[in-house]
C-alpha cells in the first residue's frame, strides 16, 4: 500500500484526492496547509479521507513515518524548497507542473532525487493519458518531425485577477509561460531534441505579469512554436508536422482526441477516453513507481523536466527589454535595403507588397499592407484583408508618418520610451503612431519609400514586414523581441 500525504492542499488537490481514491493499492493518510484548521477542512471535503491526518505545517507532514510519498501542490514558487525537504525525508514526489522556475532548479532538484536514491515525478498530465502513446505511435509512422506547433490559449484573465489566484500575484511563480507554457514546452521537449534557441518572440503583459507569449524557436532541426495566454482564446492544439503528415491533438493539455493526417491516406480519427479522469494516468503511475521501488519515471524523467524548464528559460529573457533592442533595429535597417546603384518601383514594390500579403495564412488576424513612394507620397502598393476596416489604413499611414519624424523604423519611438520608462500604450495616436508597423525601405543611404503594416497586435506587424523584406531580397536579420514584463 503507497500511503499519500497531499503537501499544499488547495483547489488542486481536491482533484488528486478524486483520482487516487480510484488508484488500487493507495491510500490518502495526510494533508498540511498553513493551519491545522484548514488542512482538516480540506479532509472533511475528501470522502475517501477517513482517518487522516490535518498537519498545520508542511515540516510535521514530511516527519509523519507513516507517509510514503507527497503529491505537492503548492504554488509554483514553492516547489523548489519542499521538493528538495521531501527527497532528504525520503519522500517520494509528485510535483504538480512546473516542478521548478527554471532549469537550473530542476537540476538541483534531479542532483538531490539520485543523491536519495527517491523518486521525483513532474505531474504532466498530458504524457500519462492513454491518447498519448498513439499519438507518438503515429508521429513515427510519418517520418521525420520538421515542425510542432502548441498553443493553449484561454481567456481567464478576469477568473485569474478577480481570485487570490497566485497567476497574477506579483512574485516568481506567476504568469501564462509558467502556467500554460509548461504544458507546451512539454511537448516540444518531448519530440525534439537538441538545445532551445529562440528566433522571435511576440506578447503581452499586465501590471508587470505576461499574459500572452508567443514564441518561435528552434530545437536541434525542428522549427516550434510556443503559444499560451490567460488574456485570449484559441483552439489548445498541437500540431506535429513531419515528412509523410501531420498529427493534430485537440486540448494538449488533456487530450483525448487526435486526428492524423498521413500524405495519401483519409484522414484518421483517435479518440481515446481518459481512464477515470485527467488525473487518473499520472497519479496511477507514480503510485506503480513507488510500490516498484523506481527512482525515476521513463515517460517524464528527470531529464526531460530539466529540458521543458529549460525551453521556458530560453524565451524567458527577451521579457526584458534592453538597449540592446535598439541595435537590433538598427541592424536590421542595415541589412533590409536594396544595393547602391539599384532602383525600387513599382515593380519592386508589388513583389514586396505581395510577399507581405502572401504571408497572412501565418497569423490569425488579417491586415492591410501600404508602400508609399516618398518622393510624392504616391501610394505604390495597398491591399487589405477581407473584413479590415478604412481606419486600418489611417494607423498605416501614422505609423509612416512617426517613421519619417523619427528617421527609423516606426518600432524605434516605442523602444525608445519603453527604455526611457515611459507607458508604449501613451504614445498611441491615429495622427503619429510610434509603434510597430512602418519601416523605411531604402536604396543605398537614401530612403525612397516606405512599408507599413496595420492589424496585428504586440508586435507582430513589425515581425510581419521584416519577414516580408527578408524574403525579397533573400537576407536574414536578427530577430527583435516584443515582451516587456
Amino acid at each position: 500500500m503507497v500511503r499519500f500525504g497531499i503537501l499544499g492542499a488547495g483547489n488542486i488537490a481536491h482533484r488528486f484526492s478524486a483520482s487516487l481514491a480510484h488508484v488500487q493499492g493507495a491510500e490518502l493518510v495526510a494533508a498540511s496547509r498553513r493551519t491545522a484548521e484548514k488542512a482538516q477542512a480540506f479532509l472533511d471535503e475528501v470522502p475517501h479521507a477517513t482517518g487522516a491526518r490535518a498537519y498545520g505545517t508542511h515540516d510535521e507532514l514530511l516527519a509523519d513515518p507513516d507517509v510514503d510519498a507527497i503529491y505537492l501542490a503548492l504554488p509554483h514558487a514553492f516547489h523548489h524548497e519542499w521538493a528538495i525537504k521531501a527527497l532528504r525525508a525520503h519522500k517520494a514526489v509528485l510535483c504538480e507542473k512546473p516542478a521548478m522556475l527554471n532549469a537550473r532548479q530542476m537540476e538541483e532538484v534531479a542532483r538531490v532525487a539520485r543523491e536519495e536514491g527517491v523518486l521525483f515525478m513532474e505531474a504532466m498530465k498530458p504524457r500519462f493519458v492513454r491518447l498519448y502513446a498513439q499519438v507518438v505511435d503515429a508521429v513515427r509512422q510519418m517520418g521525420p518531425i520538421t515542425r510542432i506547433e502548441a498553443t493553449l490559449c484561454n481567456d481567464m484573465l478576469g477568473f485569474v485577477e478577480g481570485t487570490s489566484s497566485y497567476h497574477m500575484a506579483p512574485g516568481p511563480g506567476a504568469g501564462v509561460l509558467l502556467d500554460c507554457g509548461t504544458y507546451c514546452a512539454s511537448w516540444l521537449e518531448d519530440f525534439c531534441s537538441g538545445a532551445p534557441t529562440l528566433t522571435s518572440i511576440a506578447g503581452a503583459s499586465k501590471d508587470g505579469i505576461d499574459t500572452y507569449v508567443d514564441a518561435h524557436l528552434s530545437l536541434g532541426n525542428v522549427s516550434a512554436r510556443l503559444e499560451c495566454a490567460f488574456d485570449r482564446a484559441k483552439p489548445r492544439t498541437a500540431t506535429i508536422w513531419c515528412e509523410g503528415g501531420r498529427v493534430v491533438v485537440e486540448d494538449l493539455h488533456r487530450p483525448t482526441r487526435a486526428t492524423v493526417y498521413q500524405h495519401g491516406l483519409e484522414p484518421q480519427v483517435l479518440e481515446v477516453p481518459y481512464e477515470v479522469d485527467d488525473f487518473y494516468g499520472e497519479v496511477s503511475h507514480f503510485a506503480k513507481l513507488v510500490e516498484e521501488g523506481a527512482l525515476e519515471s521513463p515517460l517524464m524523467t528527470l531529464d526531460d523536466s530539466v529540458r521543458c524548464a529549460a525551453i521556458l528559460d530560453a524565451i524567458r529573457p527577451a521579457f526584458t527589454l534592453t538597449p540592446e533592442a535598439l541595435d537590433v533595429l538598427s541592424e536590421q535597417e542595415r541589412i533590409l535595403r536594396w544595393p547602391e546603384g539599384t532602383t525600387f518601383g513599382a515593380r519592386e514594390a508589388l513583389e514586396l507588397g505581395n510577399a507581405v500579403a502572401g504571408l497572412a495564412d501565418d497569423y490569425d488576424l488579417g491586415y492591410v499592407v501600404r508602400i508609399t513612394r516618398e518622393a510624392d507620397g504616391y501610394e505604390l502598393f495597398g491591399w487589405g484583408a477581407d473584413g479590415k476596416k478604412p481606419a486600418n489604413y489611417d494607423y498605416a499611414d501614422g505609423k509612416r508618418r512617426a517613421a519619417l519624424r523619427l528617421g527609423h523604423c516606426s518600432l524605434w519611438g516605442w523602444t525608445e520610451a519603453t527604455l526611457a520608462g515611459v507607458d508604449g500604450s501613451q504614445l498611441f495616436s491615429h495622427a503619429d503612431m510610434p509603434v510597430a508597423g512602418a519601416f523605411p525601405i531604402r536604396v543605398g543611404n537614401d530612403w525612397v519609400a516606405t512599408l507599413a503594416v496595420s492589424g496585428l497586435h504586440e508586435g507582430l506587424d513589425h515581425e510581419l514586414l521584416v519577414r516580408g523584406l527578408e524574403q525579397v531580397l533573400k537576407v536574414k536579420v536578427p530577430a527583435f523581441s516584443f515582451i516587456t514584463i
